[in-house]
């Protein structure tokens, strides 16, 4: 027999399964929500209403974003390089500190 003072009981899990679940019918509905089309709307709303979502959204996307997050980070890894190898600047810190 196992004595622990610290261990909580497990909470009693909810199990409750629909009858009449369709899980495409429901990614449809989440996906009509995200972009804000009713179900009423015919097909040239909803056309334009896509349209708009899109093009509200911007040219600049993730791709644009994390190129120049990438070459930020490798002008700074060159400035680095650059400052540790070719200048004074650490040498001057490490001597100011040990005098």
């Amino acid at each position: 027999m196992n004595i622990v003072f610290f261990k909580r009981a497990r909470p009693r899990q909810f199990n409750y399964k629909p009858m009449y679940y369709d899980p495409e019918k429901e990614a449809l509905e989440q996906r009509r929500r995200e972009l804000g089309l009713s179900p009423d709307m015919d097909r040239k709303e909803r056309l334009r209403a896509e349209m708009h979502r899109k093009w509200t959204r911007g040219s600049k996307g993730p791709a644009t974003s994390s190129i120049i997050r990438i070459i930020m980070y490798a002008f700074l890894a060159f400035l680095v390089i650059y400052v540790v190898f070719f200048t004074d600047l650490i040498k001057n810190l490490l001597l100011a500190f040990y005098k």
